[in-house]
């Protein structure tokens, strides 16, 4: 059976370990030749990126190791021309890195605040322009974001706070992905959001993470990979744009951020008493 993915050339960033290392393994067992990133190394001191190209490798796959941080435009260009330089090309970029640090915003530092800031948003850009650059001119190519549902979740009592930072950097990457859906339309470029709900080093835990979406039945990195693998794909070429939720073998797909909910126009300028009369009717929850 031919594979889904022969001859195609990926960049997954992040791709040493949860979420990402899933996302490497099933590109290419759908033969796409990968570039597996990741700064991160084991308890011994080995290279994550390393032991997943060797997982590759072992079977039958293509795939090798990238080091550099997504963190600076250097490090971006460097990891996409790992791809051109060993494959000849760059067809799919799964912009999968990111950290975390569980804090509230009054113990947030500037540099916990810019080192979330610099591998989620900055990262996406970094990685994103260097490998747009080559797909405009090859008039194809997959963009695959990942978002979170903290993007617009607000704080649970009881439960231990997230991180005013990453919850802006991922709402960034939604307005990153509409925005850059529209523009590389054109040039048969698609670019999608996930929003995955998954047990990984960063986001650790077994217990269903249901919020505003039933419980998921499964929280194995790799039940994420699926959809992923289905937007590189040909046959996705028409889905572009979108936020889709993926945890276990739960999909949403989510409307997109400021729909209208309610619009009142009065001629000339509302007064302060007006307002809070009206305003209060307008709240939706």
């Amino acid at each position: 059976m031919a594979q889904k993915l022969k001859g195609k050339s990926a960049v997954v960033t992040g791709g040493g370990g949860g979420i990402g290392r899933g996302v490497a393994l099933a590109l290419a067992a759908e033969e796409a030749k990968v570039v597996v990133n990741d700064v991160g190394h084991d308890l011994d001191g080995s290279s994550l990126a390393d032991k997943v190209v060797k997982e590759i490798k072992k079977s039958n796959g293509t795939a090798v190791a990238n080091y550099d941080s997504v963190a600076t435009m250097l490090g971006g260009e460097n990891i996409i021309k790992t791809a051109i330089n060993n494959f000849g090309r760059i067809d799919i970029l799964v912009n999968c890195a990111g950290n975390f640090k569980s804090m509230r915003t009054i113990e947030m530092t500037e540099n916990d605040w810019d080192s979330i800031i610099a591998v989620h948003l900055k990262g996406h850009f970094s990685c994103t322009k260097a490998a747009v650059l080559e797909m405009t001119r090859q008039k194809n190519g997959r963009i695959i974001n990942i978002s979170s549902r903290a993007a617009f979740s607000s704080p649970i009592p009881g439960v231990p706070p997230g991180s005013l930072a990453y919850s802006v950097a991922k709402a960034g990457i939604l307005g990153f992905t509409m925005m850059l859906s529209g523009e590389l339309k054109e040039y048969g470029i698609t670019v999608n959001a996930i929003l995955p709900s998954a047990n990984t080093k960063l986001f650790p835990g077994t217990k269903p993470r249901g919020g505003d979406l039933p419980g998921s039945l499964s929280l194995e990195p790799d039940f994420v990979a699926p959809i992923i693998v289905y937007l590189a794909t040909d046959e996705a070429q028409s889905v572009t744009g979108q936020f889709i939720y993926a945890s276990g073998g739960d999909l949403c797909i989510y409307a997109r951020p400021l729909q209208p909910h309610m619009f009142i126009r009065k001629t000339g300028k509302w007064t302060i008493d007006e307002l809070g009369e009206v305003i209060p009717s307008l709240r939706l929850g």
